[in-house]
């Protein structure tokens, strides 16, 4: 068995919209269990966090991991949509995945998502911004 259909069996009851594309496997997971997936990921078949993005959408504000299991070029994508835009807010994977820390502190500065249990959650990119810039990744809509 192969490291999705593994991962899958493993983990059906915890993940859910699953798209599989060549070598790419992208699954929303809730906010609860993502930490067990990544700790899966990360520590049990030995992937490594690539880079994780965030994006605001009608539904919420959406963070995507992209974990790369390099022995077999496959990507498993965890994604966990958080649907409370005005005080966005999921738990960190950086008690984990230690080379978590500075993605999630760029995505806490331009998107403004508190990751509960980040060792060192502060700003990075936007602290020195003469003009107090906050959040500029998101959208403002005109009063």
């Amino acid at each position: 068995m192969d490291n999705v259909e593994n991962f899958i069996s493993l983990h059906n009851t915890k993940i859910s919209k699953l798209i599989k594309k060549k070598k790419r496997f992208y699954f929303d997971v809730k906010n609860d269990d993502v930490r067990e997936i990544a700790d899966y990921l990360f520590n049990k078949i030995g992937c490594r966090l690539s880079t994780a993005t965030a994006q605001e959408t009608y539904n919420g504000i959406e963070v995507l991991y992209h974990f790369s299991h390099d022995e077999s070029g496959q990507y498993f994508c965890p994604r966990v949509v958080i649907t409370d835009k005005k005080n966005p807010e999921m738990n960190s994977i950086t008690p984990i995945v230690k080379g978590a820390e500075w993605i999630e502190r760029e995505m806490y500065d331009l998107w403004g998502i508190n990751f509960v249990g980040h060792p060192r959650l502060e700003l990075l990119l936007t602290k020195d911004n003469p003009a107090g810039i906050k959040q500029p990744l998101r959208f403002r809509r005109e009063s």
